[in-house]
């Protein structure tokens, strides 16, 4: 057996008992976290911008790529969820049925992958071809229908910052010393002391 197919092209070829077998995995897939991220990804239109789908498909030489198009975008996405390394994320692609599934493949149990630079390649061939407005577009146009009524959500033009946040390690310690500071004030006030000065921080009226 190949060290990885497709989902598309080994269905057919399933004995009933060990498809019976994926379809367990494929439903309890569906329900979890991952899945449902899947399910919200427009793949095939992602693969399409980055230039991975032909528009005129034609039989081309040399060896078949492990990854589907949508499998390749579907990888980047399985990466940056679990911010693995591209050793450690294929040690779990072998391993975990879920994450084989999220990327349209199978890969043998017998015949693991060993070369993470799979991983690597693919990696740099997307961020090659990334055009980021372009991909925004088709995220958009995939999620607009769960957008449309965000304006009943948020009230005011800082929707963005108070609803959606990205708290760094810096952000959030920078978070912390300013309620610390003001916290201080506040203290130094209801003691009648003078507060400590700072050109940085100024969270006292």
């Amino acid at each position: 057996m190949a060290k990885v197919q497709q989902f598309s092209e080994i269905t057919p070829s399933f004995a009933f008992t060990e498809f019976d077998f994926y379809k367990d995995y494929e439903e309890s897939f569906k329900k979890s976290e991952l899945g449902r991220i899947h399910s919200l990804l427009p793949l095939h239109e992602m693969a399409i911008r980055f230039g991975l789908i032909d528009p005129h498909p034609r039989k081309k030489a040399g060896r078949k790529s492990y990854f589907s198009p949508k499998g390749k975008v579907a990888l980047m996405f399985l990466k940056s969820y679990t911010g693995l390394s591209a050793p450690k994320l294929m040690e779990q692609l072998n391993a975990n049925i879920h994450y084989q599934i999220f990327c349209g493949i199978r890969i043998s149990s017998a015949n693991p992958l060993t070369n993470y630079k799979l991983i690597d390649d693919i990696i740099l061939e997307l961020s090659n071809r990334l055009r980021i407005q372009n991909q925004q577009e088709a995220l958009a146009e995939a999620w607009k229908p769960y957008m449309k009524n965000l304006d009943t959500l948020y009230t005011d033009a800082t929707c963005y910052e108070s609803a959606m946040r990205y708290p760094t390690d810096a952000k959030l310690l920078w978070e912390c010393i300013e309620k610390v500071y003001s916290m201080m004030c506040q203290a130094s006030r209801e003691l009648g002391i003078h507060r400590m000065r700072t050109k940085y921080l100024d969270a006292c009226p």
